[in-house]
Parts: C-alpha cells; sequence; structure tokens
C-alpha cells in the first residue's frame, strides 16, 4: 500500500524518521540537543519546495523552525549540507543503490516502476530531487554535498538492471547499455525543467515505449537504412528474359 506522507500515522512517522535520521550524512557532530533537528529539517524542506534552492535562506528555515540561525549553523555548516540531509530525511532510500533482482529484465523493471510509485506520494517527488540536483551542476558546495548521489542513482539502477539481464542471457553482452540508462536520466531532466512530474506513469511510459523495444530488438541485427529500404521500394528489381527480349514481344 502507498502511503502519503501526510496521511502518515504518528507511530509510523516516527520510525520513517528515525531510520532516516540514522543516514542524515552532512550534520554536525557534537553535544547538542537533537530534540530540534526535526523541525530544522522540515523547514527546510517546506522552503526548498516553496522557493527552489537558490531561493531557500537560512533566515526563512530558521523562522519557519522557531529557532535562531546560529541553532542551526551549529548543526549544519551550510545551507547544500543542511539541503541533503532535509532531502535524506525523507527521502532515506536516496542512498540505496541496490537494484531489484527479480529474475527476469521484465520483472526487474516492474519492480523498479513499484519503487518510484511508492515514492509519487512522499514529500520529496523525484521531479524535486532532480531540480536540485541540476542546481547541484552550478553550485560546487552542493554538489560536494550530494556527491552524485541523487543525479546518477537512477541511471547507476537502470544500468544494473540491464546488466543483470545481460549476465542472464537475456540481452547480448556487445551492447553499451548505459546509453539506454543516460536517456532515461536525460528525460527525466527535461520533465523537471519544464515543472513536470517524474513518476511512475513517466517511468512505465518511456520503460515500454523506448527501452524494452530498444533492448529486445538487439538481437535482430542493425536495421535495414531507411532511404536504402524506401529506394528498393521505388525501384523493385524486374528479371530480365533469358533471350534478351521485352516479355510481351512476339517472337
Amino acid at each position: 500500500m502507498i502511503v502519503d506522507a501526510g496521511d502518515e500515522s504518528p507511530v509510523a512517522g516516527r520510525g520513517r524518521r528515525r531510520d532516516a535520521r540514522s543516514k542524515l550524512r552532512q550534520r554536525t557532530d557534537g553535544r547538542l540537543d537533537r530534540s530540534r533537528d526535526s523541525a530544522i529539517l522540515d523547514a527546510a524542506l517546506a522552503a526548498l519546495t516553496e522557493h527552489g534552492y537558490n531561493g531557500t535562506n537560512m533566515n526563512d528555515v530558521a523562522t519557519r523552525a522557531g529557532v535562531g540561525k546560529a541553532a542551526i549553523y551549529r548543526r549544519w555548516s551550510s545551507k547544500a549540507a543542511l539541503i541533503t540531509d532535509a532531502l535524506l530525511y525523507w527521502r532515506p532510500d536516496l542512498i540505496d543503490d541496490d537494484a531489484p533482482d527479480t529474475g527476469s529484465l521484465a520483472g526487474d523493471f516492474d519492480a523498479l516502476v513499484e519503487r518510484v510509485a511508492r515514492n509519487d506520494s512522499e514529500r520529496i517527488p523525484n521531479d524535486l530531487v532532480l531540480r536540485v540536483a541540476m542546481e547541484a551542476m552550478h553550485d560546487p558546495h552542493l554538489s560536494s554535498a550530494l556527491d552524485d548521489l541523487m543525479l546518477l542513482k537512477g541511471r547507476r539502477m537502470v544500468t544494473a538492471i540491464l546488466q543483470q539481464a545481460t549476465t542472464r542471457g537475456e540481452l547480448p553482452p556487445d551492447r553499451d547499455w548505459s546509453l539506454i540508462a543516460d536517456a532515461l536520466t536525460g528525460m527525466g531532466l527535461m520533465r523537471a525543467i519544464n515543472g513536470q512530474s517524474v513518476d511512475a506513469t513517466f517511468i512505465r511510459s518511456v520503460i515500454d515505449t523506448l527501452i524494452l523495444p530498444a533492448v529486445c530488438a538487439a538481437d535482430t541485427g542493425p536495421p535495414q537504412p531507411a532511404a536504402q529500404h524506401r529506394s528498393r521500394q521505388r525501384h523493385p528489381r524486374v528479371s530480365k528474359p533469358d533471350n534478351g527480349k521485352r516479355p510481351d514481344a512476339e517472337p
């Protein structure tokens, strides 16, 4: 069952947050009152969702959390560090690179879509993650904090699924399947740029329309060039008669 974060029970919510808290990577160690951390992380996420990364500032986060800005900097050294941990707080799966392995290529992609569907109802949808990852391309501090965690996760997972299929003999081994993963990542980024959702419906459509037809056609050999095919249609070959005369000529 897909659980919406807004409707999550208090017990389930606390369990998820305890699990996420153990995965925070940027928080400063020290003897601090950690009871304020959740409020700060929630405030950072709210500001990020509303204003984007560039529009988020520590004064706004502090006001939303009901703490002083110094309390934030005692816990996180920079905005990039805080935003990275805010994403991980609600999406600990972002550091899980284990690709599904169901025993078949189609089954692995089905399992991948199911994972994406579970994230569709989260407070941090995939398109928000991708938008932050794109901003990291122009911000070295954010890029360092993210450590390629967001942008390349989907690419790594799709590549792993295709490599598993190759190992099982479902796909030929002499192909560079990373190009397929690059195409999916690029399409997701384009949707995020245009403000569209990168959800399970989109991923399912790309898999069924582009990825599976492309990889399943790999064993059929290279396609016939379109120009050559059209030329043969326009100029069909006509067999010459053995006597050199026109077929309809009278003897």
